[in-house]
């Protein structure tokens, strides 16, 4: 029962984005059955899944995932796995890029809105795990909502901002 749970890139990366990851940071490749990510891993890398299956797993249940993750989806991020006793374990071989901390700052100052499209990838995949009963697109959708319900709501309203203008 692997079903994919975090939300597909909206914004799919381009092949221009994929030509400025490839810049920054170093191909990888991984066999099947390899575990990327361990809770113990002390490393901040982010991994930009090229091609492939990478299965997120609680230590408590390594037979069924929390998520399925393809190829455009994002992954990593220390904190989002040590906290929660997550394991990122290749369901196929995978073809990943990888950003170390140094490479993604150098990125974020290079390319800041392909920074910002991997930091949201990596805040939907936070989402998923820490709400696994909510499936991470409707709920972003409904935060989506939410936020342009009270900009049409209050367009066009002096005195509705922080600022009073």
């Amino acid at each position: 029962m692997s079903t994919s749970l975090v939300a597909k890139n909206e914004s799919k990366l381009n092949m221009k984005d994929w030509n400025r990851l490839e810049r920054s940071g170093q191909l990888m490749k991984r066999n099947k059955s390899r575990f990327l990510i361990k809770p113990e891993h002390t490393n901040r890398d982010v991994y930009i899944i090229r091609s492939g299956s990478i299965a997120i797993y609680h230590a408590d249940n390594m037979e069924e995932p929390l998520a399925v993750l393809g190829a455009n989806d994002v992954l990593g991020n220390r904190s989002i796995f040590v906290h929660q006793n997550l394991y990122a374990k290749t369901v196929t071989d995978v073809e990943l890029i990888q950003l170390d901390q140094t490479s993604y700052r150098a990125l974020y100052l290079a390319y800041p809105e392909l920074a910002i499209k991997l930091t949201a990838e990596l805040s939907k995949l936070k989402l998923t795990l820490d709400f696994p009963e909510r499936k991470a697109p409707s709920f972003i959708q409904q935060v989506k909502r939410g936020v342009q319900n009270w900009v049409n709501k209050n367009n066009g309203k002096k005195g509705r901002c922080c600022h009073n203008c």
